[in-house]
Formats: C-alpha cells, structure tokens, sequence
C-alpha cells in the first residue's frame, strides 16, 4: 500500500529553529520546596467605581469624568470632575447645572485624585472599578514614564500628585483584555525609626484594581464591549447610546456619562457574584487577569503545588531537551483555493481528553517527577506500534516519554522560516538532519502512521510522576454542590468533561431560566477544563530587560552555552513543559490518526487546525458512501472515549447541518469549503440560485482592521448573512469579503474577486491600536516634542496604523515633521529606496482626516495619503496567501500541497514565538523581534565550515552579493582571521540555501 505520505520531493537546505530554556545568571526555576507567602493585605468595603470622557483628537484630552464611591452595596457620594482647561465657561455652566439638578458632587480633577481617588482608593483601600482602566487612569495622569521593577518594565508609570508623598500608579499591558495595575510606592518611610531598626519591614499597598473587562473575559472567555456586557449579564442599567462624542456639553450626553458609571457598578456586582460562585476563597477578584489565572485559583484552592515547587531539582540540559520538543498545536491547509464538499469534524475536548489517556492529572498532583532511559523501550514500541495498538486506552499512558531521533526524511514537526516569509511557522515536513533532535514519542508514532517509515531511535526517556502531594482538598466547581471535585481520588479533567456532558444534557429538558444557569455553569466547566489542560503549562512571561544581559541556552540536552539578551522569559506559576509538550504532541497524533484514517478510507482532508478536520469528499465518490465513510472515520475514536457518556469523541460540528431558520437544524446539508492558506478559510452551503450561504468563516488576516461599515450601514443590495453573524465567527463586512471570494470561486475564476463596490474599500485601509507600551509610544516621539503634555498622544490613547504602497516615488513627503526631534535608531536619511513607510497617525475619528496626518514612524517623515492601501488594495491578495509551508502553495496555485523535504543546514534555538504575527505585521513590528539565540559552540564551527564549503561551490564573490556582506568580512571568515559574525549568520544561510536550491533545480531542468 502507497503511504499518505510518501517521500517525493527533492531536498531542500534549509536552517530550522527549536525553542529553547534560557536561565540568567545563577537563577533556578525551582523554589526548592514550598515558597513562603506573606499576610496580604485586604480591600476595605469601600468601592470607587469611575469613568472619563475625552475630547476626540489626537491628544484626547480630558473633559470630565464621573465617579461613584460605595460602602459596601450603599451609594456614599457620586459626582462629576472636569478639566479647568478643557471645558469652556459655557460647558461648565452646563456641567455644574446638571450637578445640582442631580445632586452630584462637582470638582476639578485635581480635586477628584486628591480628595476622593487617593484618599479612598489607597488610604482606606477601595477597590477601584472601571471598564478598560489603563485608558481612564492615563487620562488623569499629570505626567508618565517608563515603569520600574521587574514585574512591570515594560509598562508605565503615571504621576497623580506633585506630592512625593502620594503614590503613582503602575500599568503594564499584558494582552487586549488584561494590564496589570498597581499602586507604586511612595517616597515617604513606609516603616517608623524604631520597625527599621529591628529590620522590620511594611508590606507596600499595591491597591485593589478590577477592570471589568477584564474579568468578565476571565469568567465567560469573550470580549465586551460595556453595552453588550450589560445586555449579556441583563442588568438593570443598561449603557446608553450618544453620537454626541466631541460635541458640546449637554444633559443628555451627560446622563450618557452618568449611567455609564451606574451600568459598570451593576456589571461588576454581577462579576463578583459569579466569581464569589466559585469559592475560590484563596484568591481575591482584583487577581483574576484570565481564564488562566481562574484555573490557576482552582488549582491552588485544592491545594496543590506548582511543579517549579515540588520538583526540587532539574538538570537544565534535561529542560533544554524538553522545551525543544514543543511545537504547539498543528494548523495547515492541505487543498488550497478549490471548493470542495466537506465534513467538519471537531475533537471533543482535544487538550483535556489526551490528558485523561495519559493519566496526566497524576504529573499535575504529584511531589516532581522522575525520569529514567527508555530506549529499547521506545525502539520496540516504533517498531512494531498499529493503529489498533493506539486505537486501545491502556496505550496511551506510555506516551509520557521523549525520544531523541536522527531525522533521515521523517515526517515531523518543522519550525522554520519557509519561503519569503520573516517569521518561523510550523509545518509538518520530511525533515533530514545531520544533528539529532528531541520529539515526543506521540510524534514519532505519528511519523510512522503516516509515512510507514520508522524514526531512528538514538536514546528515549520515560518520566514517571512522584508521589502524590499530601496536603490537597476537594473543591467545588463554580459553587455548585453535585460539581464537588477531590483531586487526591478524580481525575480532574474526566471530572470535569463528564459534568459538563451532564449539565448539556439537563439544558434540553430545563425551564428558560433554569436552562440560563445551566449554561453558566457548562461554560465554566468548559473554561476551567481547556485553561487547565495546557496553556498554564508553558506560560512564559516576557520582561523587558533595563539593560542586556548574559543568560546560559540550553536545547537538544546540550551543555548550555552563554547568550546576550535584552528580554527575559519568567516561567509562569505552574510552568510544566513536559506536560505542555506531551500534551500538544498526543493532540497531533490524534489528527495523524484522523488523517490516515480518512485517506485509508478513499477520502481526503482540506485543512486541520489544532482539534479540527475538515474530511472531504472525493468527486467520483457517492454522497452516501462519503457519509458512510465518514461515520467509519468518527466510530473508530469511540473506543478512545475516556469519559462517563460514551459516544463520538470525533464529532460533527453543527455547521453540517442544515440550517432552520438562522440556527442549525438537525438534517445534514451538503457543507462546502474554500481554504487558502492556515486558519484561512470559510465554509458554507450552496442555496437553489447557486449562491453560497456562510456558515463558519475565519477573520485572520481581518481582524485587525477597522470595519469599513456596519451592519446598520451595510447597503441593501448585499446579500444578508442567513446564519447569525456570531456563529459564523465574523463581522458583517467580513461575511460580505468572503461572499465575494466563495461567489467568484464558484464561477470557476476564484483570482478575480471584486471589492471595490463595498462600502468604504476605497478608502485607506486603517487599523485602531492603543499605545500600550513604551515602544509604541515612541512613534509619536517627533509628533509630541514641543507640546504640552496635554496636547501629546498618552499611554493608552488611541492611534491609527495605515498600510502605504512600496513605492519610493511620491511615498515620503519633504523633510521630517519635527527636525529638532532627531529619531532614535535608523535616521530620515537611512531609508533604502525599497522599504515601505510604515505609516501610523494619531488618532481622528474621521479617517480621511487622518490619512492626511500620516508619518512614517521610522524616520517621521510625512506619509502621502496618495500612497496609502485602500482596503480594496490592502486585501487584493487577501484569497491568494500562500501557504508557504508546503509545495505548491504560492499565490496562485490551486489544489493539494505537498509535503517539504527540509535539510537542515543549521538549528537556530529561539524564544517565546510571538503572539498574532500577523497583527503584528501589518501595524508595523519588527518581524525580526523574535528572540534568536544563536546556535551552540558547535554548530558555530560546524557553520563556518558550511561556509568554506559555500565559498569554494559558489564563490567568494556569488556568496558575498548573494548574503549581501561585505567580501573582506567573509574572507576573513573564510581565512580564519575573523570569527563568523552572529548578525550575519542568517543571512548567509538563507544565501547558502537559496544557491543550493537553485544550482539543484537548474540541475534538474537539464534532465
């Protein structure tokens, strides 16, 4: 029988990266047994919940602000503060009319901090309550800079008072819906003469902050806006609507204001009370940043202690094998811009389910963990596993084990920089390397499975968990007395996957309002299984360094060598890689299986990603036999199901059914499928005019942008979605670009997608971020030199990043905007003629406006509107992205891809991988920012080698040009007179693999 995957392609040479452990210093992860915790202080009954409202320019200054301060539930004193400077007399007339006709306190915002938001909120300990705190304490802030201390650089610092003796206040971003915010200390002796004589020291008082955004994100793991997150917790108050943002002061914007504030206090009484619903007793609300961290206050309610707690000791080589064997979850396109009929099918619970066959709940609770040689082991296993082997329960528990490989055209994990993309992804390839590599025995049964050909084993480890930790406790899920957990004798996850069946399975039968508690209490038990079951497992916290440093790398179980770095990666709280690896590894397998599989049955797949299959039908194939085919597809996993309720662990996903009304029915419909690149693709019905009818879509690559229009301003003339919007998993205006895109596809000429008669896409494509770092911030450095500090765009403010054309021509406009601010780094002059501005402008809610303000960023030059993308021309390609991974996946090849063959001509240890790459790109990051270790001692000599080679294949002269280094810098590399330079080490490999791969394809063409 022919393998899936069969070896096809020539070699190509290629650098790959692996992630690496980097520890600074002396410092150990390991606490060495238990960390002592210190009294903390607790919040007083007092509240300030409070909310500001700005003019709508660049600066968004100030204008006034509302407040409510509560005893407990009882309302103590609401009021309105305001910025002398800002409001006119006329405004303030209006202001201090509306206060006394409403019994309303009134004051400046120097009155505001003074005597209410410092004497309350850090002198009596109030907790502070706001939606989207960062922006509204930014707006009170009298000046700002760069935050200090470990935990927060990176993040702000902002000055209230002129007072040394009052406290700033801290605030780090840590993702669009979390900062961290913190009262600083203050200059004054928190201790008296007599406590620092003895060494007696003061707990600093850092405040109690909820942003309830924030939390409500923790809690439901979806975004809100405050109106919608009112509507969604029903509450009494729901927020006001006003188009009179900017405006001159009147009654009714101020009840706008006024109500905002009582609408926040009503959604967090509602907050609270879900979140008290949990008992998490040992963890207070202000601490809750995200669904992780409320299954990390679960997991410290039963008591149990983190693995960097208990382990007591690691070698860090044995970390470095480890954390190089993690690749995250599997995403790629395999039939690409063809419609094709599909099943889409969907793992129950992928990461929780691996984690019950495994036994992983045992590692979570045990006293560390121990390891031992498992070669000869893992070697049998590989040789002689079947699907039928895997296709059994008692299979699975002896995958917690890593599996050092001599890759020889195996199909694995590949992480590298394919193509002429910048940043690395993930492929799964034919990899061959002359340097051995770490994996998880998952993916190397997966190779097998696929391919029919066994990795070389050179040496394997099996970890087995310690014993059981002795101090835990049962625990309730989200207070609810049948939901009790004991985690001594419950396998946590099986617990939690068989309540939430159960309490799906009452929603059928319950009353409207017992069904609405139902469904909080499934979506908690959904929350805490998937926030539990891998993401805490390899949390890495980014910190900024203040100045380089020197940290030792350790991969591949390598002596670590020594690295310069200027950022920091700080394990999280449970950080456990070996969990997080073997984890993501067996959800691989999984979708191996499902693959080979399907292929075994006739069928083939159209795309995966992470837990999901979309299985397609093949042309000459009946419909029922596809189904049937299906069916055998899903029924062989049933013996996989770990849990209570028996059935399908490979299910159906509703979109393949038939919808009644705008929600699924319960017939199958025909589902249809357009994929173009990773996470890239829509599915969707067919109706009787041969138009398609949307039922699952993906925003990536959308999401970034500011709708161009709404659905109350879409025009008539558009087809109306007939799913809900929120099902399908896209704004109006991105159904509408996929409309396109599937509508021309089906005329059979899918490149030619017309966008320009879409409301708004002929003007300039514009994206809405806030300068939530101090980097960001520096954009606008030349924009803020010689204002007031309340003219200058702030922390937190909103500012506009546009996409211009790559046209040196008419692109930059005369000089920089402000020469007396000269730019720090790459100066106005510096620009190649090549590069494309990156043009960002403060923010202006009329975009055409702020089109004129553009600046390039880098060197402050003006930025012609002219040359800004409109959204027509910024997603011309949109349907056209390749998927650069694999083998005819470029722009416009249509139909299957086809697996690399890597040659790894050198292993590039790496950092955290950044977070929406994508995102990143088009607001202008540095794609190079990925943290890039080097390689060892070495490899080193082994790539000098490789480059003495390249000189006398190619030429000194070729290889200079080809690397674009200097030829007195490669002679003496190659003379022994210079060591090979770190920043140019990319490039000659990427120059090496380019003219390898070229002098191959001309060898071929001759034939």
């Amino acid at each position: 029988m022919t393998m899936p995957h069969s070896l096809t392609s020539a070699p190509e040479a290629l650098p790959i990266a692996i992630r690496a452990f980097v520890q600074r210093g002396e410092g150990c992860i390991f606490g060495g047994g238990r960390v002592a915790t210190r009294q903390e202080l607790k919040p007083s009954a007092y509240t300030l919940i409070f909310d500001t409202e700005t003019n709508i320019d660049a600066a968004q200054q100030l204008r006034f602000g509302c407040f409510q301060l509560r005893n407990g539930e009882e309302l103590e004193q609401a009021g309105l503060f305001y910025d002398p400077d800002t409001l006119s007399p006329a405004e303030l007339d209006v202001l201090n009319a509306y206060a006394i006709s409403h019994d309303l306190s009134v004051g400046t915002v120097e009155d505001f901090i003074a005597e209410i938001f410092l004497s309350y909120g850090y002198d009596c300990r109030a907790t502070i309550v706001g939606f989207n705190l960062p922006f509204d304490i930014s707006r009170l802030a009298i000046g700002h800079g760069s935050a200090r201390g470990r935990m927060m650089h990176g993040g702000f610092t902002f000055k209230l008072s002129p007072r040394k003796d009052r406290p700033a206040i801290q605030v780090k971003h840590l993702s669009r819906r979390a900062a961290v915010i913190r009262f600083a200390v203050p200059g004054k002796q928190r201790a008296p003469r007599g406590m620092r004589k003895r060494h007696i020291t003061v707990q600093p008082h850092r405040g109690f902050f909820v942003d309830i955004k924030t939390l409500a994100a923790a809690l439901t793991s979806r975004s809100f806006s405050l109106a919608s997150l009112g509507e969604f917790l029903g509450v009494h108050s729901g927020k006001l609507e006003t188009e009179d943002h900017g405006g001159p002061l009147s009654d009714a914007y101020l009840d706008y204001a006024v109500r905002d504030v009582q609408t926040t206090w009503e959604c967090f009484l509602a907050l609270r009370d879900r979140y008290d619903g949990h008992g998490l007793t040992g963890t207070p609300v202000h601490k809750i940043y995200s669904e992780a961290g409320l299954g990390k206050a679960y997991l410290k309610q039963m008591g149990i202690r983190p693995w960097k707690e208990t382990q007591g000791a690691m070698p860090p080589e044995l970390i470095g094998a480890i954390v190089s064997s993690y690749f995250g979850g599997r995403s790629e396109v395999h039939i690409r811009r063809e419609i094709r009929q599909i099943a889409y099918c969907d793992f129950l619970s992928m990461y929780p389910t691996v984690c019950v066959l495994m036994r992983l709940w045992r590692f979570v609770t045990a006293e560390g963990m121990t390891w031992h040689d498992a070669t000869e082991t893992a070697r049998q296993m590989l040789a002689t596993v079947t699907l039928a082997d895997i296709q059994a329960q008692c299979f699975w528990p002896g995958l917690t084990m890593l599996v050092e490989v001599a890759p020889e055209a195996n199909l694995f994990p590949v992480r590298a920089k394919y193509g002429a993309e910048s940043h690395y992804t993930i492929g799964l390839n034919h990899l061959t390397s002359d340097k051995p590599l770490w994996f998880t025995l998952a993916d190397c049964i997966a190779a097998k499975m696929l391919t029919g050909k066994t990795p070389r084993v050179l040496r394997a480890i099996r970890f087995e968990p310690g014993r059981p930790q002795t101090e835990m406790k049962p625990c309730r899920i989200a207070g609810y007395a049948d939901f009790m957990i004991d985690p001594r004798r419950d396998d946590f996850y099986r617990r939690l996957i068989d309540l939430r069946s159960k309490t799906k399975q009452r929603m059928k039968t319950a009353d409207a309002t017992s069904r609405e508690q139902l469904d909080a209490a499934q979506m908690a038990l959904k929350i805490l299984a998937n926030s539990t079951s891998y993401g805490i497992f390899f949390e890495l916290n980014v910190e900024e360094l203040s100045k380089p440093d020197t940290a030792l790398c350790y991969a591949r179980h390598e002596p670590g060598y020594p690295v310069r770095i200027d950022q920091d990666e700080t394990p999280g709280q449970y950080f456990h890689p070996l969990l997080a690896t073997l984890i993501t590894g067996a959800a691989r397998l999984m979708l191996a299986c499902a693959e080979r599989l399907a292929l075994d049955a006739g069928l083939d797949w159209v795309f995966c990603d992470t837990d999901s299959l979309a299985i397609t039908r093949p042309d000459t194939m009946p419909e029922a036999e596809f189904w049937q085919n299906v069916e055998a597809v899903r029924g062989w996993f049933t013996a996989l199901n770990p849990y209570t309720a028996q059935g399908d662990i490979l299910k159906l996903e509703e979109a393949n059914y038939g919808l009644d009304g705008s929600k699924p029915g319960k017939d199958l419909s025909p589902l249809y499928c357009f994929a173009v690149s990773a996470k890239r693709y829509a599915l969707f019905n067919i109706n009787a005019e041969r138009a398609p009818v949307l039922r699952k879509a993906s925003a990536h690559g959308l999401g970034h942008l500011i709708a161009p229009y709404t659905t109350t301003t879409t025009p008539t003339q558009l087809p109306t979605p007939l799913a809900y919007l929120h099902d399908i998993g896209v704004e109006r205006w991105q159904h509408d670009v996929w409309h396109r895109i599937i509508s021309t596809a089906l005329t059979g000429r899918p490149e030619l997608v017309r966008l320009d008669d879409l409301p708004g896409f002929i003007q300039p494509s514009v994206s809405r971020y806030a300068a939530t770092t101090p980097e960001l911030l520096r954009w606008f450095k030349r924009f803020n030199h010689g204002k007031p500090y309340r003219e200058q765009v702030r922390p937190f403010g909103f500012m506009l990043a546009f996409t211009a054309s790559r046209e040196p021509e008419g692109a930059m406009l005369g000089g920089p905007m402000n020469a007396a601010a000269k730019p720090k780094g790459r100066q106005a002059g510096d620009r190649k003629a090549n590069d494309t501005p990156r043009a960002v402008a403060p923010f202006d809610r009329d975009i055409a406006r702020a089109a004129k303000h553009c600046f390039d960023r880098d060197t402050g030059l003006p930025v012609s509107a002219k040359s800004l993308k409109t959204y027509r021309q910024a997603l011309l390609r949109y349907h056209l992205h390749p998927e650069a991974k694999f083998l005819h996946g470029e722009y416009f090849d249509r139909g299957a891809t086809a697996r690399r063959h890597i040659q790894a001509i050198e292993i590039q240890r790496i950092g955290k991988e950044a977070n929406r790459w994508e995102e990143q790109f088009h607001l202008g990051g540095d794609p190079e920012a990925q943290a890039e270790y080097g390689v060892s001692v070495d490899d080193r000599e082994q790539a000098t080698a490789m480059v003495r080679d390249a000189v006398a294949r190619f030429g000194q002269r070729r290889l200079a040009t080809a690397a674009k280094i200097s030829r007195n810098t490669l002679a003496a590399v190659v003379n022994g007179k210079a060591k090979l330079p770190c920043q140019s080490m990319p490039r000659l490999r990427r120059a090496i693999a380019k003219l390898t791969n070229t002098t191959a394809s001309c060898r071929g063409a001759e034939y």
